[in-house]
């Protein structure tokens, strides 16, 4: 008995099939995980890039969480509505505006070299307690409210100290705050992917 033959190409088709196939799905997956395309699930999903850094669909969340808790006198539109979900999605879309400017700002006080001491982040933590006439169990319960212990909150408290710096970095240089800040912007990369 003969062994069966393929057809002239027939094998050399095949093996191009399946390399095609390997190439779509390791694309697919490269581009889910850049974020370029949302993944099935969701979770590690990009919200935007900003010069080269991602917001996380899960960052914008956990800020829609934090802005529903801190407007708890003034809970948020119902969801379950049409205009509950569209004032709610407008919500969302500030949100995460916020977060992009924030993010430019962040990264243009980096490039700058300019970085909070540790003395700086502990004396404005402790000017924050004295501002708000916290005693140490206060400042702890305030913390537990906003879903934040010391250490996300000295990481907030950095991130502000950041931006003044680079505030004050644009006044040195003889520009408004208002046109340093839109000349950041306007020379940032951003790509916004959540629609």
């Amino acid at each position: 008995m003969e062994p069966r033959r393929c057809p002239p190409g027939g094998g050399t088709k095949i093996y191009a099939l399946i390399i095609l196939l390997l190439v779509i799905v390791l694309g697919a997956a490269l581009l889910m995980t850049t974020g370029l395309i949302p993944t099935p699930m969701g979770s590690g999903a990009t919200a935007a890039i900003v010069n080269g850094e991602k917001i996380s669909v899960a960052e914008v969340d956990q800020k829609m969480e934090t802005y529903k808790k801190l407007h708890g006198n003034n809970p948020p539109p119902d969801s379950s509505s049409p205009e509950g979900k569209a004032s709610l999605a407008t919500i969302r879309k500030q949100v995460l505006q916020a977060m992009i400017r924030e993010r430019i700002l962040i990264t243009e006080a980096k490039k700058e070299g300019l970085t909070p001491s540790p003395q700086e982040i502990a004396d404005k933590i402790k000017s924050i307690k004295t501002g708000m006439n916290f005693s140490e169990k206060d400042f702890e319960d305030f913390l537990k409210r906003h879903s934040m212990d010391l250490a996300a909150f000295e990481k907030r408290v950095e991130r502000d100290l950041l931006i003044s710096k680079l505030v004050a970095r644009g006044k040195e240089k003889g520009l408004t705050q208002e046109a340093w800040v839109q000349g950041l912007m306007a020379r940032a990369k951003v790509e916004i992917l959540e629609k």
